[in-house]
């Protein structure tokens, strides 16, 4: 082969399922903030405001898979593969690529990400047959596995029939240069939160009963001029947005921090302990709230 080729991933299919779905979360956001807006009772207004703001999280993360997606390619040379996904890079050496076949042919189903009708192939999932299998795709159609001395390999080059003839013909080569392996983390996130449930679910339902604060102080100042809450009075009831402020500041350091502490071992302990200590406040608050309401 002649020095080294690049190839680039089909993209025109991904940008434009994820365009319309943005579109459509869009409207939904903007329609929600405009019908809370109209509202008179201000419970029924936040959690309107609350519906536009979860509406429109997905559309940051989709436009940012598209920007990653775009900047993606792949390079080949004799010394190996280099994948370039988004701001980071995969360095395959060529002594460990093994073999390469496209996916129609591998003669069973192998599993694909959860997001692979969105055209977005991402993340790492283990197949009993081939081991870990990780994604740097947008399109199952015309998609290469390959496997080499660690993991298994999902591409999908714009040129397929290029690209397979030059792996094939820097593996007949070989490398002049040995590349020092270089890795990166593609885990998903909802796989990682789903073998960690421990940690992340109370982190979870801390998030939810901070929404649920706020939408409560909507109905106390809808419904009361004051309350009483503990030895404190709140005069004017609006007094009481410290409340859910408080509770989301406090589980936002907890969504920060424990992933973080979770990772030392020494430190697990600590990270339980501040996953758990943010729902255990929030409904503290909500009792105490409901009581100052009804008591």
């Amino acid at each position: 082969m002649n020095g080294e080729q690049v190839f680039r991933l089909p993209i025109k299919r991904t940008a434009l399922n994820i365009l319309v779905l943005c579109l459509l979360l869009s409207g939904l956001s903007s329609g929600s903030i405009i019908v809370a807006s109209s509202m008179q009772n201000a419970g029924y207004r936040i959690i309107g405001y609350i519906l536009g703001i979860l509406f429109s999280l997905p559309i940051f993360f989709f436009l940012f898979q598209l920007f990653q997606i775009s900047r993606s390619k792949y390079k080949i040379d004799r010394d190996g593969l280099t994948i370039f996904w988004g701001f980071q890079k995969m360095v395959i050496p060529i002594h460990e690529i093994e073999w390469i076949r496209p996916y129609d042919q591998m003669g069973y189903a192998v599993p694909l990400p959860a997001l692979e009708r969105m055209g977005i192939f991402t993340g790492k999932i283990f197949f009993r047959d081939l081991g870990d299998i990780l994604f740097f795709a947008t399109s199952q159609q015309d998609a290469f596995l390959i496997g080499t001395s660690q993991e298994v390999l999902f591409l999908s080059p714009i040129d397929p029939q290029a690209f397979q003839k030059g792996i094939q013909e820097a593996v007949y080569l070989g490398s002049i240069t040995p590349l020092e392996r270089k890795s990166i983390n593609v885990e998903s996130p909802a796989r990682v939160v789903r073998s960690n449930l421990g940690l992340y679910l109370p982190l979870g339902i801390g998030v939810f009963l901070t929404l649920l604060l706020f939408i409560l102080f909507g109905f106390v100042i809808n419904a009361r001029d004051s309350i009483q809450i503990g030895l404190v009075r709140f005069e004017p009831a609006s007094g009481i947005i410290i409340i859910p402020l408080l509770s989301l500041i406090l589980n936002t350091v907890n969504a920060f921090l424990s992933p973080k502490f979770f990772k030392k071992e020494n430190l697990k302990l600590y990270a339980y302990l501040l996953a758990y200590a943010g729902p255990v406040m929030s409904l503290s608050l909500i009792i105490a709230i409901l009581i100052g309401m009804y008591f």
